[in-house]
């Protein structure tokens, strides 16, 4: 590992710096990627600082909560040390995605066996949530202070993560789709099961939602302020008009993680943000009394999103469609 002396700050300690351009990845894909660098500077006896510097979604034009980094619009720095104060300090590695760095030492992105999360992964990275990832307070104030209206004092309630829009075109190398019968389906046999007072639903797909609101009634709860696609559009792509629109969709994915964390059971797919859901539940020394990950597989065909043609041609594709809506 090469060592960069930055200045005279934190002598004796190693600073491992990760300066993360995540381009098109998800929200939670990030976390999870978070997740596997700071398993191995815990390992090393490193602090790690974080800085997400660009993003294709989730990125202002200005700082948030005084700063530029998309990690610290939301997150304290793991080690206590800000990046300013790391980036004057006298020994530091900049972290890489490499076996040297113990990137294969714990569950990754991208590996062989994306999205298959074990019972192992989902404890490693719990114990490491618990320790390092600490939201800013007041927005752990206020999603705590959501969650309690939403569900109105009730604690029989059954979370639904449901993944529609873009899941629907079928991407080489990402999980088979579920469609909302499924959802619903499971759904049923877990709010049978336990007698549910509720069903909280995230989703980025308006149809989806409209199909739970059909089976569920007033049962169903969700955050009528979320961006929801009515297509295949991904709900991040779409610019809505409003201040700090960027940060707010990381916020609301943040919002959804810890409102299906409070849930008695648990419903999902195959993604990130169900990962990250388990986790959340782990490190806060809870588990769910049911939960159901419903899989039909990973495609071996489909759009490869590792080539940049196909990336773009979406995008553009999108983007027609959004004018046309007027949505742009």
């Amino acid at each position: 590992m090469q060592v960069h002396v930055l200045g005279d700050n934190n002598k004796g300690k190693v600073i491992m710096l990760l300066e993360n351009q995540s381009h098109h990845a998800g929200f939670c894909a990030i976390w999870v990627y978070i997740l596997n660098r700071l398993s191995f500077s815990d390992k090393m006896g490193f602090y790690h600082v974080i800085d997400w510097e660009e993003s294709e979604f989730y990125q202002e034009d200005h700082p948030i909560h005084g700063s530029t980094s998309i990690f610290e619009y939301y997150f304290e720095q793991p080690s206590g040390i800000s990046l300013a104060d790391a980036r004057k300090s006298n020994f530091v590695v900049y972290d890489w995605n490499s076996p040297e760095y113990g990137y294969n030492d714990a569950f990754h992105v991208g590996d062989n066996n994306d999205y298959r999360f074990t019972d192992k992964d989902v404890e490693q990275f719990a114990k490491i949530q618990r320790k390092y990832i600490h939201l800013h307070k007041e927005i752990e104030l206020s999603i705590k202070d959501q969650v309690e209206k939403l569900f109105q004092g009730k604690t029989n309630v059954i979370g639904v993560h449901a993944r529609g829009a873009d899941t629907k075109i079928g991407y080489k190398g990402h999980p088979t789709i579920v469609t909302s019968e499924d959802y619903i389906n499971e759904t049923e046999k877990m709010v049978k099961k336990f007698k549910a007072d509720m069903i909280f639903l995230a989703t980025d797909d308006q149809v989806m939602l409209d199909q739970f609101k059909n089976a569920f009634g007033n049962r169903l709860v969700y955050y009528e302020d979320v961006i929801r696609s009515t297509s295949t559009i991904m709900n991040c792509f779409i610019e809505e008009k409003r201040e700090n629109h960027h940060y707010l969709l990381g916020l609301e994915i943040i919002r959804d993680v810890y409102t299906l964390a409070a849930c008695r059971g648990f419903v999902c797919g195959m993604s990130y943000v169900g990962f990250i859901v388990q986790i959340i539940k782990k490190a806060n020394e809870e588990c769910f009394d049911d939960f159901i990950r419903i899989s039909k597989g990973i495609n071996m065909d489909g759009l490869d999103l590792n080539k940049s043609t196909v990336r773009k041609k979406i995008g553009n594709d999108w983007k027609k469609e959004l004018k046309q809506k007027g949505r742009i």
